[in-house]
């Protein structure tokens, strides 16, 4: 139990990473940790996408910059500065998030549990499932030495994304996982006191 507690205690995210490739059996059981999430009426309504090849990459990591760059200049309340906006351009320019291995999680709803009127409850539970497996892998990849960074940001441009991907019909990106081995020391960010975000009643 300590041991398990201690990687979810000392994970936090890497968003540089040496381009030392992963090996296949070490991507095979980070998705194998993926599916064995906790999953609503046991549908397994995901599908993941694990993606090595070179050509591929290099295309998601241009993508990843694009996101970012519209994330930070029209999808915030309050956008980044032009200068904060070129700074981390530049930053990604220079290899943040270019990681050996990408993982996209996509919702698959394409085999139906719910009634149609129910659709909205069936996708938010799909929704719930598939962030747990998304969580079992960042969690497997920290307990065998891999970092990662867990990026939204792809959900602004689906269709660009689905064109490198190329997924199964009907299967919806909900975020792209970078993992790879560290190439600097991370260490957690701060939380809120559980105090201040939870209750025992």
């Amino acid at each position: 139990m300590s041991q398990c507690l201690d990687v979810i205690n000392t994970r936090c995210s890497v968003r540089w990473f040496r381009p030392d490739p992963i090996p296949e059996e070490t991507v095979r059981r980070l998705l194998e940790a993926a599916v064995r999430a906790p999953t609503a009426q046991g549908a397994e309504q995901w599908f993941f996408m694990a993606v090595v090849s070179e050509e591929k990459r290099r295309e998601i990591h241009r993508l990843l910059r694009k996101a970012h760059e519209h994330y930070a200049t029209s999808v915030l309340l309050k956008p980044y500065s032009p200068g904060a906006v070129a700074k981390w351009m530049s930053r990604i320019d220079q290899g943040m998030y270019a990681a050996p291995l990408y993982v996209a999680a996509y919702l698959d709803l394409r085999e139906r549990i719910f009634r149609d009127e129910y659709f909205e409850y069936e996708r938010l539970m799909a929704v719930q499932s598939l962030s747990a497996a998304v969580e079992n892998l960042i969690i497997a990849a920290w307990s065998m030495g891999l970092g990662s960074v867990w990026i939204g940001v792809p959900v602004f441009m689906r269709e660009e994304f689905d064109k490198v991907l190329t997924p199964p019909e009907k299967c919806e990106l909900s975020a792209i996982i970078a993992l790879g081995y560290p190439a600097e020391k991370t260490a957690p960010r701060p939380r809120k006191p559980v105090e201040q975000v939870s209750k025992i009643i």
